[in-house]
Protein backbone atom coordinates (compact mmCIF):
# COMPACT_ATOMS: atom_id res chain seq x y z
CA UNK A 1 0.00 0.00 0.00
CA UNK A 2 2.78 2.44 0.91
CA UNK A 3 4.78 1.46 -2.18
CA UNK A 4 1.80 2.27 -4.41
CA UNK A 5 1.48 5.71 -2.81
CA UNK A 6 5.20 6.33 -3.23
CA UNK A 7 5.08 5.27 -6.91
CA UNK A 8 2.11 7.58 -7.57
CA UNK A 9 3.92 10.42 -5.83
CA UNK A 10 7.01 9.91 -8.04
CA UNK A 11 4.89 9.90 -11.17
CA UNK A 12 3.13 13.13 -10.16
CA UNK A 13 6.46 14.75 -9.26
CA UNK A 14 8.02 13.92 -12.62
CA UNK A 15 4.88 15.09 -14.41
CA UNK A 16 5.02 18.43 -12.60
CA UNK A 17 8.74 18.72 -13.37
CA UNK A 18 8.11 18.04 -17.06
CA UNK A 19 5.39 20.68 -17.16
CA UNK A 20 7.68 23.18 -15.44
CA UNK A 21 10.54 22.50 -17.86
CA UNK A 22 8.17 22.81 -20.83
CA UNK A 23 6.90 26.17 -19.57
CA UNK A 24 10.49 27.37 -19.08
CA UNK A 25 11.44 26.26 -22.61
CA UNK A 26 8.46 28.07 -24.16
CA UNK A 27 9.25 31.25 -22.23
CA UNK A 28 12.90 31.15 -23.29
CA UNK A 29 11.90 30.65 -26.93
CA UNK A 30 9.49 33.58 -26.81
CA UNK A 31 12.16 35.78 -25.23
CA UNK A 32 14.62 34.81 -27.97
CA UNK A 33 12.11 35.55 -30.74
CA UNK A 34 11.21 38.89 -29.19
CA UNK A 35 14.88 39.73 -28.86
CA UNK A 36 15.46 39.11 -32.57
CA UNK A 37 12.53 41.32 -33.52
CA UNK A 38 13.48 44.07 -31.10
CA UNK A 39 17.08 44.14 -32.32
CA UNK A 40 16.57 43.74 -36.07
CA UNK A 41 18.44 46.97 -36.85
CA UNK A 42 21.30 46.04 -34.52
CA UNK A 43 21.44 42.62 -36.17
CA UNK A 44 21.81 44.28 -39.58
CA UNK A 45 24.59 46.50 -38.27
CA UNK A 46 26.33 43.42 -36.88
CA UNK A 47 26.12 41.78 -40.30
CA UNK A 48 27.76 44.85 -41.84
CA UNK A 49 30.55 44.73 -39.27
CA UNK A 50 31.09 41.03 -39.89
CA UNK A 51 31.57 41.69 -43.62
CA UNK A 52 33.58 44.88 -43.10
CA UNK A 53 30.98 47.02 -44.88
CA UNK A 54 31.26 50.67 -43.87
CA UNK A 55 28.31 53.05 -43.88
CA UNK A 56 28.04 56.73 -42.90
CA UNK A 57 26.33 57.74 -39.70
CA UNK A 58 22.63 58.04 -40.52
CA UNK A 59 20.30 59.72 -38.09
CA UNK A 60 16.73 58.49 -37.80
CA UNK A 61 14.46 61.00 -39.52
CA UNK A 62 10.99 62.00 -38.47
CA UNK A 63 8.34 59.84 -40.12
CA UNK A 64 7.59 61.34 -43.53
CA UNK A 65 4.63 60.63 -45.77
CA UNK A 66 4.54 61.48 -49.45
CA UNK A 67 2.67 60.33 -52.57
CA UNK A 68 3.93 59.19 -55.91
CA UNK A 69 3.85 62.07 -58.39
CA UNK A 70 3.45 62.54 -62.12
CA UNK A 71 5.21 65.36 -63.94
CA UNK A 72 4.37 66.56 -67.43
CA UNK A 73 6.82 67.75 -70.08
CA UNK A 74 7.04 71.55 -70.08
CA UNK A 75 6.10 73.17 -73.38
CA UNK A 76 8.13 76.33 -73.84
CA UNK A 77 6.64 79.66 -74.81
CA UNK A 78 8.32 82.58 -76.58
CA UNK A 79 8.46 84.35 -73.23
CA UNK A 80 10.23 81.36 -71.67
CA UNK A 81 12.82 81.31 -74.45
CA UNK A 82 13.47 85.05 -74.58
CA UNK A 83 16.56 84.98 -72.27
CA UNK A 84 18.27 82.38 -74.47
CA UNK A 85 17.39 84.10 -77.70
CA UNK A 86 18.73 87.39 -76.33
CA UNK A 87 22.06 85.81 -75.31
CA UNK A 88 24.56 86.99 -77.95
CA UNK A 89 27.05 84.31 -76.95
CA UNK A 90 24.60 81.55 -77.79
CA UNK A 91 22.95 80.19 -80.95
CA UNK A 92 19.79 78.28 -80.07
CA UNK A 93 17.28 76.02 -81.81
CA UNK A 94 14.10 74.71 -80.17
CA UNK A 95 12.56 71.47 -81.42
CA UNK A 96 8.84 70.75 -80.87
CA UNK A 97 8.70 73.56 -78.30
CA UNK A 98 10.43 71.53 -75.60
CA UNK A 99 13.90 70.34 -76.70
CA UNK A 100 16.61 73.02 -76.71
CA UNK A 101 19.89 72.71 -78.61
CA UNK A 102 22.44 75.49 -78.13
CA UNK A 103 25.87 76.19 -79.57
CA UNK A 104 28.24 78.50 -77.75
CA UNK A 105 29.87 81.30 -79.70
CA UNK A 106 33.02 80.91 -77.60
CA UNK A 107 33.66 77.48 -76.02
CA UNK A 108 33.83 77.46 -72.22
CA UNK A 109 36.93 75.77 -70.74
CA UNK A 110 36.37 73.44 -67.76
CA UNK A 111 39.35 72.42 -65.67
CA UNK A 112 39.56 68.78 -64.56
CA UNK A 113 39.38 69.67 -60.87
CA UNK A 114 36.56 72.22 -61.16
CA UNK A 115 33.95 71.74 -58.43
CA UNK A 116 30.32 70.99 -59.23
CA UNK A 117 29.30 74.29 -57.69
CA UNK A 118 31.72 76.19 -59.94
CA UNK A 119 30.57 74.30 -63.03
CA UNK A 120 26.94 75.18 -62.25
CA UNK A 121 27.98 78.82 -61.95
CA UNK A 122 29.80 78.71 -65.30
CA UNK A 123 26.88 77.31 -67.32
CA UNK A 124 23.94 79.08 -65.67
CA UNK A 125 24.02 82.01 -68.13
CA UNK A 126 23.34 79.58 -70.98
CA UNK A 127 20.32 77.80 -69.47
CA UNK A 128 16.66 78.50 -68.89
CA UNK A 129 15.75 78.51 -65.18
CA UNK A 130 19.24 77.37 -64.09
CA UNK A 131 18.21 77.42 -60.42
CA UNK A 132 16.01 74.40 -61.16
CA UNK A 133 18.99 72.18 -62.00
CA UNK A 134 21.64 70.48 -59.93
CA UNK A 135 25.00 69.25 -61.15
CA UNK A 136 25.26 65.45 -61.18
CA UNK A 137 28.69 64.76 -62.62
CA UNK A 138 31.19 64.60 -65.46
CA UNK A 139 31.02 61.47 -67.57
CA UNK A 140 34.58 61.13 -68.85
CA UNK A 141 33.77 58.34 -71.33
CA UNK A 142 31.58 60.66 -73.40
CA UNK A 143 33.05 63.92 -72.05
CA UNK A 144 29.62 65.21 -71.07
CA UNK A 145 28.53 67.20 -68.01
CA UNK A 146 25.17 66.11 -66.54
CA UNK A 147 22.61 68.25 -64.73
CA UNK A 148 19.32 66.91 -63.34
CA UNK A 149 16.25 69.08 -62.90
CA UNK A 150 14.86 69.43 -59.39
CA UNK A 151 11.25 68.94 -58.33
CA UNK A 152 10.26 70.09 -54.84
CA UNK A 153 13.96 71.01 -54.48
CA UNK A 154 14.99 67.36 -55.06
CA UNK A 155 16.81 65.96 -58.09
CA UNK A 156 14.89 63.87 -60.61
CA UNK A 157 17.41 61.14 -61.38
CA UNK A 158 18.08 59.99 -64.95
CA UNK A 159 15.03 61.35 -66.72
CA UNK A 160 15.30 62.58 -70.31
CA UNK A 161 12.53 65.16 -69.85
CA UNK A 162 14.27 67.17 -67.14
CA UNK A 163 17.90 67.19 -68.15
CA UNK A 164 20.82 69.36 -69.24
CA UNK A 165 23.80 67.87 -71.06
CA UNK A 166 26.89 69.97 -71.74
CA UNK A 167 29.14 68.52 -74.46
CA UNK A 168 32.89 69.15 -74.28
CA UNK A 169 35.50 68.99 -77.03
CA UNK A 170 38.96 67.41 -76.85
CA UNK A 171 40.24 70.48 -74.97
CA UNK A 172 37.53 70.10 -72.31
CA UNK A 173 35.63 73.14 -73.54
CA UNK A 174 31.84 73.23 -73.58
CA UNK A 175 30.68 73.71 -77.16
CA UNK A 176 27.01 72.60 -77.10
CA UNK A 177 24.19 72.25 -74.61
CA UNK A 178 20.88 70.42 -74.71
CA UNK A 179 18.05 71.09 -72.28
CA UNK A 180 14.60 69.74 -71.47
CA UNK A 181 12.28 70.83 -68.67
CA UNK A 182 9.64 69.09 -66.60
CA UNK A 183 6.46 71.03 -65.93
CA UNK A 184 3.36 70.58 -63.79
CA UNK A 185 3.48 68.21 -60.81
CA UNK A 186 0.44 66.19 -59.75
CA UNK A 187 0.20 63.78 -56.77
CA UNK A 188 -0.72 60.19 -57.57
CA UNK A 189 -2.60 58.22 -54.94
CA UNK A 190 -2.51 58.52 -51.18
CA UNK A 191 0.31 59.60 -48.89
CA UNK A 192 2.74 56.77 -48.16
CA UNK A 193 5.21 56.38 -45.31
CA UNK A 194 8.84 56.70 -46.45
CA UNK A 195 11.42 54.20 -45.25
CA UNK A 196 14.37 55.42 -43.21
CA UNK A 197 17.76 55.90 -44.97
CA UNK A 198 19.25 52.88 -43.13
CA UNK A 199 16.51 50.70 -44.61
CA UNK A 200 17.58 51.71 -48.12
CA UNK A 201 21.08 50.39 -47.40
CA UNK A 202 19.57 47.21 -45.97
CA UNK A 203 17.54 46.81 -49.18
CA UNK A 204 20.77 46.93 -51.20
CA UNK A 205 22.42 44.43 -48.88
CA UNK A 206 19.50 41.99 -49.02
CA UNK A 207 19.49 42.10 -52.83
CA UNK A 208 23.20 41.44 -53.15
CA UNK A 209 24.15 44.93 -54.34
CA UNK A 210 26.39 45.56 -51.33
CA UNK A 211 29.38 43.27 -50.89
CA UNK A 212 32.04 42.55 -48.27
CA UNK A 213 34.73 45.22 -47.73
CA UNK A 214 32.73 47.89 -49.57
CA UNK A 215 31.83 51.35 -48.36
CA UNK A 216 28.69 53.46 -48.64
CA UNK A 217 30.03 56.93 -49.35
CA UNK A 218 28.51 60.36 -48.88
CA UNK A 219 24.98 61.16 -47.82
CA UNK A 220 21.97 59.03 -48.63
CA UNK A 221 20.02 61.64 -50.61
CA UNK A 222 16.28 61.78 -51.31
CA UNK A 223 15.16 62.56 -54.86
CA UNK A 224 12.77 61.15 -57.47
CA UNK A 225 13.12 58.24 -59.84
CA UNK A 226 10.74 57.13 -62.58
CA UNK A 227 8.66 54.02 -61.98
CA UNK A 228 6.42 52.52 -64.66
CA UNK A 229 2.85 51.77 -63.64
CA UNK A 230 0.69 50.19 -66.35
CA UNK A 231 2.83 51.89 -68.98
CA UNK A 232 2.57 55.37 -67.48
CA UNK A 233 5.63 56.91 -65.84
CA UNK A 234 5.22 58.10 -62.28
CA UNK A 235 7.96 59.31 -59.97
CA UNK A 236 8.64 57.78 -56.59
CA UNK A 237 10.45 59.44 -53.70
CA UNK A 238 13.77 57.63 -53.95
CA UNK A 239 16.92 57.29 -51.88
CA UNK A 240 20.20 57.57 -53.81
CA UNK A 241 22.92 55.41 -52.26
CA UNK A 242 26.52 55.66 -53.49
CA UNK A 243 28.95 52.77 -53.02
CA UNK A 244 32.78 52.98 -53.06
CA UNK A 245 33.02 56.62 -54.13
CA UNK A 246 33.73 58.24 -57.48
CA UNK A 247 37.39 57.22 -57.79
CA UNK A 248 37.14 53.58 -56.66
CA UNK A 249 34.86 52.00 -59.21
CA UNK A 250 31.91 53.68 -57.56
CA UNK A 251 28.30 52.75 -58.21
CA UNK A 252 24.99 54.48 -57.58
CA UNK A 253 21.79 52.74 -56.56
CA UNK A 254 18.24 54.03 -56.26
CA UNK A 255 15.89 52.66 -53.61
CA UNK A 256 12.17 53.40 -53.80
CA UNK A 257 11.49 55.15 -50.47
CA UNK A 258 7.93 53.77 -50.37
CA UNK A 259 8.30 50.15 -51.51
CA UNK A 260 11.98 49.53 -50.79
CA UNK A 261 12.68 48.33 -54.34
CA UNK A 262 16.32 48.77 -55.35
CA UNK A 263 17.82 49.27 -58.79
CA UNK A 264 21.28 50.22 -60.09
CA UNK A 265 21.78 53.46 -61.97
CA UNK A 266 23.68 52.97 -65.23
CA UNK A 267 24.93 56.39 -66.26
CA UNK A 268 26.58 55.45 -69.54
CA UNK A 269 23.55 53.49 -70.77
CA UNK A 270 21.30 56.41 -69.90
CA UNK A 271 23.52 58.87 -71.78
CA UNK A 272 23.81 56.71 -74.87
CA UNK A 273 20.05 56.12 -74.93
CA UNK A 274 19.36 59.85 -74.49
CA UNK A 275 21.81 60.99 -77.16
CA UNK A 276 20.56 58.33 -79.58
CA UNK A 277 16.97 59.47 -78.98
CA UNK A 278 17.97 63.12 -79.52
CA UNK A 279 19.71 62.28 -82.79
CA UNK A 280 16.69 60.39 -84.15
CA UNK A 281 14.44 63.27 -83.16
CA UNK A 282 16.60 65.80 -85.02
CA UNK A 283 17.13 63.67 -88.14
CA UNK A 284 13.38 63.09 -88.50
CA UNK A 285 12.81 66.84 -88.65
CA UNK A 286 15.34 67.37 -91.45
CA UNK A 287 16.47 70.54 -89.71
CA UNK A 288 19.44 71.96 -91.63
CA UNK A 289 20.31 74.90 -89.35
CA UNK A 290 23.99 75.42 -88.58
CA UNK A 291 23.38 74.79 -84.86
CA UNK A 292 21.67 71.47 -85.50
CA UNK A 293 24.24 70.34 -88.03
CA UNK A 294 27.17 71.17 -85.76
CA UNK A 295 25.44 69.33 -82.92
CA UNK A 296 24.94 66.26 -85.12
CA UNK A 297 28.66 66.40 -85.90
CA UNK A 298 29.37 66.27 -82.16
CA UNK A 299 27.02 63.30 -81.73
CA UNK A 300 28.51 61.43 -84.66
CA UNK A 301 31.99 61.89 -83.28
CA UNK A 302 30.85 60.57 -79.89
CA UNK A 303 29.39 57.48 -81.53
CA UNK A 304 32.62 56.78 -83.44
CA UNK A 305 34.95 57.37 -80.50
CA UNK A 306 32.83 55.44 -77.99
CA UNK A 307 31.33 52.61 -80.03
CA UNK A 308 32.94 50.04 -77.73
CA UNK A 309 31.28 51.75 -74.74
CA UNK A 310 27.86 51.53 -76.37
CA UNK A 311 28.33 47.86 -77.20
Amino acid sequence: MQWGHIKTLFILSFLILDIYLLVQFVQKQEEADNGILANRELSFEDQLKAENITIPKLETREIEKEPYISVSQRILTKEDLQPLMANKGLHTEVIDNYFIVSQLEDPLPIEQDTSGEKISEIVKSYLLFPEQYTYWGWNKDLNVLIFFQKINDRPVYFNQNGLVLAFLNESNEITHLTQTLLGEVAPQGELQTLIQPIRSIEALYNRGYLNADEKVTGDVVLGYYARLTEGNPVFAPTWKVSVNGENNGGRNYFVNAIEGLASPGNEIDFLISTIDSDEKKIITLNNDSEVIQSFLDVINKLEIDNRSVAE
